[in-house]
């Protein structure tokens, strides 16, 4: 049984190479699901399980999976490991970075949003993804490096995104897998308390180094070439953009609290009068980051709290 046997099953995918396969997560890959990646070498292996619970089920009893390599933390990428674990208990590898959080759905809420959100978290998030708790076998750091019989992958530490942050990269045949250094044309997501938008930048730099020809994502189709470099440029700059857009929705000389510049939702671009406070909760976490950016070079000051434009 091959990549034909799942695609017969309806599952859609993306050949990179004879051994390594991108499955398409649900919802077209968008967030709350994601992209997973199937290697089928003398080792099966999959990266990530958070492409829909079917499609996971589907993968483990008629391939069968031997080990799990979660990429990060989120559920949108780990959602699927409990059922695999269930179906035929591979050995599931997690980032040393927060490895004892990343499989208990309390501790990744008391991680991601403040006490006063948690239960809404995982009553609001969880269930829309399948996550329940999981139990790792081993851990894994940077420059680890995973070998599955013709195909191997080299582990980079690339936190900013969140502190558990790991990219993968195939030196044999030049093959990055970015995970949620995505490319998509949203741009770099950074809502969580612990994410850096300056480890953020350092990390896409360090993919961009690569001498890579295939660069695979999480929530967006893969590149290839000369488009690599093109899309990462383009993915750094939103920082920037972010920049200037929240300093226009900054009147000269008047203080502003961080709720009345969120309501405007200068990053989202939605209406935060409608009670998704979970949303809001990203979105403030990513303006502040951005404030005390702008504050550091001098183009805005912060007093109690309130900030205004310099």
């Amino acid at each position: 049984m091959g990549i034909d046997t799942l695609r017969l099953s309806g599952i859609r995918t993306t050949s990179i190479t004879e051994k390594i396969h991108v499955i398409q997560g649900k919802n077209r890959s968008r967030s709350p699901f994601a992209n997973a990646i199937l290697i089928l070498d003398k080792t099966h292996a999959l990266m990530d399980a958070g492409c829909g619970l079917a499609t996971i089920e589907t993968i483990a009893r008629q391939i069968g999976i031997d080990i799990v390599i979660t990429s990060h933390s989120h559920p949108d990428h780990t959602a699927g490991v409990h059922l695999i674990q269930e179906i035929s208990n591979p050995c599931i590898a997690v980032p040393q970075e927060h490895a004892q959080s990343i499989s208990c759905a309390d501790s990744l809420a008391l991680r991601f949003v403040e006490k006063e959100l948690a239960q809404l978290w995982k009553d609001y998030y969880l269930p829309v993804t399948g996550f329940r708790d999981f139990s790792p076998t081993e851990t894994f750091a940077h420059g680890q490096e995973f070998s599955f019989g013709q195909t191997r992958f080299i582990a980079l530490y690339t936190p900013g995104h969140l502190e558990d942050h790991y990219c993968l990269f195939e030196p044999d045949q030049k093959i990055v897998i970015g995970f949620d250094i995505d490319l998509s044309p949203f741009g770099p997501w950074y809502g969580n308390p612990e994410s850096d938008i300056e480890q953020f930048k350092r990390s896409i730099a360090v993919v961009g180094s690569l001498p890579a020809e295939v660069y695979i994502t999480s929530h967006s189709k893969p590149v290839k070439g000369s488009y690599i470099a093109r899309r990462l440029n383009a993915y750094t700059k939103a920082f920037d953009e972010r920049d200037e857009t929240i300093l226009k929705h900054m009147p000269g000389g008047d203080w502003l609290e961080i709720e009345k510049l969120v309501m405007e939702s200068p990053i989202y671009e939605v209406d935060h009068s409608e009670p998704d406070r979970i949303l809001k909760y990203g979105e403030t976490q990513m303006v502040l980051k951005h404030l005390f950016g702008l504050a550091e070079k001098g183009l805005v000051s912060e007093h109690d709290g309130r900030f205004r434009k310099v």
